[in-house]
């Protein structure tokens, strides 16, 4: 990415959802917010953003208090004994299974309970290795929160991601993970990977001039960054 390029995010906007990245406009009226089909200086208009200054103090308040917390939901964390339930839910634990009780029904009593005690073996471990990888996870989530770099009242200042707002103006740098959905105000030089949404290995190229029509897919809206 190149340094400092801004961007205005635009995740909280009445039309655009996170929930529906993929899906185009349904009429020209609907296109008229969408923040790929404008110019960068009418999303900052509609906004009401002075991009020399970002934000006021007051106004970032405002929008919090409206707007609430910039986060996707995270999925309800399972429990342990939610993990070890999973591990017998495998094609592999299933036939043991199965062959446990046909050598139990046969009278072989002593591999029926062999092949229970590999089936208990292979649950645990599974579920010993599932559930510390989940826990190790959480844990690195919580030990390198996201934070961004935005621009208010003329300041450059570090802030937790989650304190974003709608109107924001986020300053970019190689490197950085892009903490919410936006439009480019400027940008120069400047390549995303956007692999986990659109599959394509190589970085998108970005360009913050360009106004694209209301029925562009995400994979070729060039002059939008997502979370």
């Amino acid at each position: 990415m190149s340094n400092d390029d801004p961007v205005t995010p635009a995740h909280h906007t009445k039309v655009v959802h996170n929930d529906h990245k993929n899906q185009p406009a349904q009429s020209e009226d609907t296109s008229s917010s969408l923040p790929f089909t404008l110019s960068a200086q009418d999303v900052a208009d509609s906004l009401h953003l002075q991009p020399d200054s970002g934000l006021t103090e007051q106004e970032f308040l405002e929008r919090k208090k409206r707007f609430g917390i910039n986060q996707l939901p995270s999925p309800p964390q399972r429990q342990a004994w939610q993990v070890f339930i999973a591990q017998f839910k495998s094609v592999l634990i299933l036939i043991l299974a199965g062959a446990s009780v046909l050598s139990a029904a046969i009278g072989n009593v002593k591999d029926a309970a062999v092949i229970l005690a590999v089936m208990l073996i292979n649950a645990s471990l599974g579920f010993y290795q599932e559930w510390r990888a989940e826990q190790s996870l959480l844990a690195l989530k919580e030990m390198l929160p996201l934070r961004a770099r935005v621009r208010r009242d003329g300041q450059k200042i570090d802030i937790p991601a989650t304190d974003l707002v709608p109107g924001d103006l986020v300053l970019i740098e190689a490197g950085d993970l892009v903490p919410a959905d936006g439009r480019l105000w400027f940008a120069a030089g400047l390549e995303v990977d956007e692999s986990a949404l659109t599959g394509e290995s190589q970085p998108a190229s970005k360009q913050s001039d360009t106004q694209l029509a209301f029925d562009t897919v995400l994979a070729d809206r060039s002059n939008m960054v997502y979370l």
